[in-house]
């Protein structure tokens, strides 16, 4: 019974959700803290481990909701090349009515099923690890701003606020350069299956 649990708990529900919400909760914690309502927090012990754990994987699908809401990748906006490719996976999947939005969801599918490397679900993993990180200090800016500079200014204050948005700008870029990888990993990937007939 273990076994089957823990085997479909896989690198995406590892990296996308669990540890995006345990730095959510570090963060939260940390603001508790800095405006003294640490009693609030329990403490982090074997005793509490299963439910701490369960908190931080419900937080991280909260946090990727959010994301969902606020970061629209445009999955249209194909490269010359990467039409070129998509137009082939339309011969190879027969299926000439498709967009090339759906044509590239086919090839996701087979890449994924087919990816002994697990590259293709890393960086999938890891777009989605600085997407929900993003969206963390995005809230934590806003937060600090708001409730810290308006009401409490002091230095440390604004220091959290200027790294806040520094860690905002700095995952920005990373889920970008990852969604780039995802997309160019999942193309090469169909074409190493289509040209060896997989």
């Amino acid at each position: 019974m273990d076994n089957k649990i823990f085997s479909k708990f896989n690198i995406y529900d590892q990296i996308g959700y669990l540890l995006v919400g345990s730095v959510g909760l570090i963060v939260v914690t940390a603001n508790l803290y800095l405006i003294g309502k640490s009693i609030l927090i329990p403490p982090f012990n074997i005793e509490n481990f299963l439910a701490w754990f369960i908190v931080a994987y419900f937080l991280g699908h909260v946090i990727q909701a959010i994301a969902n809401l606020f970061i629209k990748e445009n999955k249209t906006n194909f490269s010359e090349h990467e039409k070129e490719i998509l137009k082939e996976a339309k011969k190879y999947f027969k299926v000439e009515k498709y967009s090339l939005n759906e044509i590239y969801s086919l090839c996701y599918m087979l890449s994924s099923a087919r990816d002994v490397t697990g590259q293709v679900q890393s960086f999938n993993s890891y777009y989605s690890l600085y997407r929900g990180w993003m969206i963390i200090f995005i809230i934590n800016s806003i937060y600090t701003l708001v409730i810290f500079i308006l009401n409490w200014f002091s230095l440390l204050y604004l220091l959290i606020f200027i790294f806040s948005c520094i860690f905002v700008w700095l995952f920005y870029k990373r889920l970008k350069r990852f969604y780039l990888y995802s997309r160019n990993k999942v193309l090469d990937t169909f074409i190493i299956l289509s040209k060896n007939k997989i």
